[in-house]
C-alpha cells in the first residue's frame, strides 16, 4: 500500500477506535469547493473483525464502517456504521445523553469553534445538526454538520459538508438592515406564483415573497440559490431562433459524471478541470452549440426559448435553456444540455418538462382578484430581514447580508393568509 495511503489509514483507524475492524476496500474521489478549490477524499469500508460474512444482495455486514476522509488534510468527512450498530471503541465517540460531549467532539473531529463557525440548527433525541455560522451569524453558502444515534446512544453517523468560514474570510460590519430599507426590495420580490394543491388537485394562485439576499448597504440583491456548480455560472439571455430547422438527429453519448478518480491523480493533487474558468471562445462555442441543438431537437421552437447560462459541472459544459415566456408556477422546468468541455459538442441533455407530467390532471388556477400592493400590504408584518453572511465570489469574500423571506403567502383569489409550509 502506498505510504500516505497507509498514513491515512492509521490515522482513520486510531482516530475512530477502528482496532477490531479491518479494511476492506476503498476508493477515491474528487470534488471542487465553493472557493474553487480541490478536495481529494478517499472513501473506505471497514469491516468488524466478528462480522458475519454473507453474499446475500452483496451487502455489507451490520457494524461496517464506512468513512470518507479528506486526503491530504486527512480530515474526517462521513462516518456511518451500517445498521446503527458502533461496534468501535465507544470511548473515542459521544453519546446523546451530553450535547456538549458531543459539540465538543465534532470541535475535535473538525478544528472548528463552535458559536464562531457552527450552530445548532436542529436539536432531537437521536439527531443534533449544526450550520454554518461565523460568531453566531448564519453563512451562505454554508456548511452543515450532523450526528446522529442509535437506540443506545452511540454515535452512528457523522457527516460534514460544505464550507465553514473563518473570521479572516469575513467582511465584518454590523447589521444595519432596518424594515424601511428593505421593505421596499421586499415588496418588489412580492410575486404571484401558481402552487400545486395536492389534496385538491388544481393549481392556486398565491402571492408570496421569494426569498433574496439584500446586501447591507441596500446596493444590491443576490440570488438565494447558489451552490457549488454555480459559482462557475455565466448569466446569458440569449433568445435561440432561427429560420430553418436542421435536418438530421441529434446523437446523445453516455455520460460519466462521476467524481472517481485513481491514487495517481490523488497523489498528482492535479485541480479538479472545474477550477478553470470558461474562457470567451467556450461560451462562443456554446452559444453555437446550443443553436444547433435547439434546431435538430425542438425544429418548432424558433425564438419560444432562450439560453440563460452556462456552468460547469465535472469536465462538462451545462447550458440552461428556458421557455422565454416564463411560467408563473414553481416548477423551474428548463432543458439541461451537456456540452463536452474538450470537444465543446453536445452529448446529452435532460428535459425537465416531465416535471410537468404529475400535475396534467390539476384543474386550472382562477383568476386573481386581489393586487400584488394589497397581497403585500397583508404579507407586510410577516416579512423578516435576518442577518447573514453571503459569500461574494467578486470579492472572494463573505459580506454583511439580510435574507429577505416570509413564511406566510396570500391567496390571489380569496385574500386567505396561509402558512407555506401548510399548503400541500
Amino acid at each position: 500500500m502506498n505510504k500516505q495511503l497507509l498514513d491515512v489509514v492509521d490515522y482513520t483507524r486510531e482516530t475512530l477506535g477502528l482496532h477490531n475492524y479491518q479494511l476492506e476496500r476503498y476508493y477515491f474521489f474528487r470534488e471542487k469547493t465553493l472557493l474553487n478549490e480541490t478536495m481529494y477524499s478517499v472513501s473506505m469500508e471497514w469491516f468488524p473483525n466478528d462480522a458475519e460474512m454473507t453474499t446475500e444482495n452483496e451487502l455489507n455486514p451490520e457494524g461496517t464502517a464506512v468513512v470518507d476522509v479528506d486526503f491530504h488534510t486527512k480530515a474526517i468527512r462521513r462516518l456511518m456504521f451500517i445498521g446503527d450498530v458502533n461496534r468501535a471503541d465507544h470511548n473515542v465517540y459521544p453519546t446523546s445523553e451530553a450535547k456538549e460531549e458531543a459539540i465538543e467532539w465534532i470541535e475535535d473531529m473538525t478544528g472548528l469553534v463552535f458559536g464562531r463557525q457552527f450552530l445548532i440548527a436542529r436539536e432531537e433525541e437521536q439527531v443534533l445538526q449544526f450550520g454554518a455560522a461565523v460568531d453566531n451569524i448564519p453563512v451562505s453558502p454554508g456548511g452543515i454538520i450532523r450526528t446522529t444515534f442509535n437506540d443506545d446512544g452511540v454515535l452512528t453517523d457523522f457527516y460534514i459538508d460544505g464550507d465553514f468560514p473563518n473570521e479572516e474570510q469575513i467582511r465584518w460590519e454590523p447589521f444595519a438592515l432596518t424594515p424601511d430599507k428593505y421593505e421596499p426590495v421586499a415588496e418588489a420580490q412580492c410575486k404571484l406564483l401558481t402552487l400545486p394543491d395536492q389534496e385538491q388537485e388544481k393549481w392556486v394562485p398565491v402571492y408570496g415573497i421569494e426569498e433574496v439576499f439584500l446586501t447591507n448597504d441596500t446596493g444590491r440583491t443576490m440570488p438565494f440559490t447558489f451552490g457549488a456548480d454555480r459559482s462557475s455560472f455565466v448569466m446569458k439571455d440569449e433568445a435561440l431562433q432561427w429560420d430553418e430547422p436542421l435536418d438530421g438527429e441529434f446523437e446523445t453519448e453516455d455520460i460519466d459524471l462521476s467524481p472517481e478518480v485513481t491514487l495517481e491523480t490523488v497523489l498528482a493533487n492535479e485541480p479538479h478541470p472545474d477550477t478553470f474558468p470558461l474562457t470567451e471562445a467556450e461560451i462562443t462555442a456554446c452559444e453555437r452549440e446550443a443553436l444547433r441543438f435547439m434546431r435538430l431537437v425542438y425544429p418548432d421552437e424558433s425564438g419560444k426559448r432562450q439560453l440563460t447560462g452556462l456552468y460547469l459541472k465535472d469536465g462538462y459544459i451545462v447550458a440552461e435553456i428556458k421557455p422565454i415566456e416564463k411560467a408563473q408556477n414553481v416548477l423551474d422546468i428548463k432543458v439541461k444540455l451537456l456540452i463536452e468541455r474538450n470537444t465543446l459538442t453536445a452529448v446529452n441533455y435532460i428535459d425537465q418538462a416531465r416535471l410537468y407530467e404529475m400535475f396534467q390532471q390539476f384543474a386550472a388556477a382562477g383568476e386573481p382578484v386581489v393586487s400584488q400592493r394589497e397581497a403585500f400590504e397583508v404579507l407586510r408584518e410577516y416579512v423578516d430581514a435576518e442577518p447573514v453572511y453571503v459569500y461574494d465570489t467578486s470579492r472572494d469574500r463573505y459580506i454583511m447580508c439580510g435574507k429577505i423571506d416570509c413564511d406566510y403567502s396570500v391567496n390571489a383569489v380569496t385574500g386567505e393568509v396561509m402558512a407555506l409550509n401548510e399548503m400541500g
